[in-house]
């Protein structure tokens, strides 16, 4: 397996892919640091909200377009190998990366700290953003997926379009854990005291709850682990066009 990774890490080399791996963090810590004293608060609240779904949107599409683009996909399908691998692997690089952007953003957010009004403490910071990206995990094989069958616009419609639809619909109510959108924000209530709108949660708000965190984390690894198998086997049966 790791011969695979190796191999679909390469592939990226000297792309925008890698690229993205910084810029996304940065382009979210400026925006939050023209908020000015809300700088921390507001830096989560884009991070998670829109800029980090957009971002895997864009990454599993232009995963997608290595392969799809010139060959469409013959240097894969034609090679005595793993496909459910291949795909096992770009799913798990393209998370590789993720993490990273996520551990630039965390260090964005502590040297940025000198303008905090109202500061996160420092291990809720960064378990915030740990938590960010082990949530986010079942997003990047539902966005290959999507990648493959409907290319740019139709991924960051659903993922960011409707995804953001269907987070503000049901995360400050009771069936939150129904829709995978409204998992992280839910628990970053708790973990940052940051509501779903970027305001500061206020002392004895429901949306404090701790209980939401385990729920949201488990639920977040089972929904991966099913779509990596799903999506792993749906690869292996594919063709050249």
């Amino acid at each position: 397996m790791l011969k695979y990774l190796q191999a679909e890490n390469l592939k990226c080399k000297r792309t925008f892919i890698k690229k993205l791996i910084l810029i996304a963090p940065i382009v979210t810590l400026l925006v939050g640091f023209m908020t000015g004293k809300y700088f921390e608060a507001d830096s989560f609240n884009w991070w998670y909200m829109m800029i980090l779904p957009g971002y895997i949107s864009i990454m599993a599409v232009m995963t997608n377009e290595k392969e799809q683009k010139k060959l469409h996909y013959r240097a894969v399908f034609g090679l005595p190998i793993s496909l459910k691998k291949v795909w096992i692997s770009k799913v798990l690089v393209n998370g590789i990366y993720m993490t990273f952007s996520c551990m630039v953003f965390i260090v964005g957010i502590f040297l940025g700290s000198y303008l905090r009004i109202t500061p996160v403490p420092v291990f809720s910071a960064f378990a915030g953003a740990v938590l960010i990206a082990v949530t986010f995990l079942w997003q990047i094989p539902l966005c290959m997926f999507l990648a493959k069958k409907l290319g740019m616009l139709g991924t960051v419609l659903i993922n960011v379009g409707v995804g953001m639809v269907l987070n503000v619909m049901v995360v400050s109510t009771s069936m939150w854990w129904i829709s995978p959108y409204s998992w992280t924000a839910r628990i970053m209530c708790p973990i940052l005291g940051i509501l779903p709108n970027g305001t500061l949660a206020e002392i004895g708000s429901p949306m404090l709850d701790q209980s939401v965190i385990p729920i949201g984390i488990i639920l977040s690894l089972i929904l991966f682990a099913l779509l990596l198998i799903v999506t792993a086997n749906w690869f292996k049966k594919q063709e050249v066009n």
